[in-house]
């Protein structure tokens, strides 16, 4: 008999574990479900009836906040990156177009002194039958 008495013992304590267990769970679902779709002062003020539900507010709105900053901080750091790339982009084609205005600069150069020679070779002929024919 008293083994029996045990037993129905360890099985009630058993039964309101799991209860209990069920119960917290229950909760924690009907808080989630509260949050998703209630704004943050109805929710807090819901979830204010026991200990344990603030306890778990507070912990998923600091896990939240946490999560939001560092999403926050990851888009800040992304659009750094972006306006460096932007800014390397801009300047490569800079250098392009000052090595193009040089290349074009340099090649005009040598077509006048090209050209300046040949008129130098034709301008005494030029100059002599001038003075010539004057």
């Amino acid at each position: 008999a008293e083994r029996l008495e045990v037993k129905k013992r360890q099985q009630e304590m058993q039964r309101r574990e799991m209860f209990f267990e069920d119960q917290n769970y229950k909760t924690n679902e009907l808080l989630n479900r509260l949050d998703l779709g209630l704004p943050k002062s109805d929710s807090s003020q819901i979830a204010n009836r026991s200990p344990e539900s603030t306890a778990w507010t507070r912990a998923h709105a600091y896990k939240e906040a946490l999560r939001e900053d560092e999403n926050r901080r990851l888009e800040e750091m992304k659009q750094e990156q972006r306006r460096k790339a932007e800014l390397m982009e801009f300047k490569q084609k800079q250098e392009e177009e000052a090595r193009t205005r040089a290349l074009q600069n340099e090649q005009r150069r040598v077509n006048n002194a090209f050209l300046d020679r040949l008129q130098k070779k034709t301008q005494p002929d030029s100059i002599y039958q001038a003075g010539y024919s004057g």
